[in-house]
Formats: structure tokens, C-alpha cells, sequence
């Protein structure tokens, strides 16, 4: 059973006030651009998806030890290819500013708690 907590007009309004500037501020709107023109570029996601087969079938590999010097150079070729994309360098260096910047607001507002205000949404009771 789900029960729907009622917030507060004036907690609600402080809430959206908050994820409103978090929203446009220059981390995370900058990630939300790169997030776009990486989701439009059609050559980022194949880079993306040939490097995150390969290191699968390397992992496979690796279990076995079968890895082979050809295994190696390909995987760091197509390691170079996404390090040499812009749309893809954009993307994840936006998300990890983005992230910090989030991890700061998050370690503001366990401050004001006292404790770790993002690990209370990954608990669950019994």
C-alpha cells in the first residue's frame, strides 16, 4: 500500500525553488546540452556502443585468460576514438561537473541535518 505524503505549500514552494536553480545553473544546464547533442550524434553512440561491446567481450575474456595482445590494442584504439570525440568528452565532462555540483548541495544540506541527506531516499524499511 502507498501512501502519498502531503508536503507543506511553503516546503513545496522552497522545493521548487531549489530544483529550479540546480536546474539552470551552469554544471548541470551545461550537462543537459551535452546530454542532448550526444543523444542527437549518431557517430557518439556507435563509439559508445563498439567500446562497451568490446569491454564486455574483454571481461568475457579476461575470466578465461585469453586476452591476446590484438584484444588490447583494439580495445585502447577504440578507447581512443571516444577520448578523441568532442561530443562524447563534452558529455562526460559535463556530467562529472554536473555531479559535483550536486554532491555540494547534498553535503549543504546534510550539514543542516546532521547526517546524509541523499542516503534517506536509498533506505527502505521493513
Amino acid at each position: 500500500m502507498t501512501t502519498k505524503t502531503i508536503i507543506p505549500e511553503v516546503l513545496e514552494l522552497a522545493l521548487n525553488n531549489l530544483a529550479e536553480k540546480i536546474k539552470f545553473s551552469e554544471p548541470v544546464n551545461n550537462y543537459q546540452i551535452a546530454l542532448e547533442r550526444f543523444t542527437q550524434d549518431a557517430e557518439a553512440h556507435k563509439i559508445m556502443e563498439d567500446l562497451s561491446a568490446f569491454q564486455k567481450y574483454i571481461r568475457q575474456k579476461q575470466n578465461n585468460n585469453q586476452i591476446t595482445q590484438q584484444d588490447l590494442e583494439k580495445l585502447r584504439s577504440l578507447q581512443t576514438k571516444a577520448q578523441e570525440n568532442k561530443v562524447i568528452t563534452s558529455y562526460m565532462h559535463s556530467q562529472q561537473e554536473a555531479i559535483g555540483q550536486l554532491r555540494e548541495i547534498n553535503a549543504e544540506i546534510s550539514s543542516l541535518f546532521g547526517m546524509d541527506f541523499a542516503s534517506l531516499a536509498k533506505k527502505s524499511s521493513c
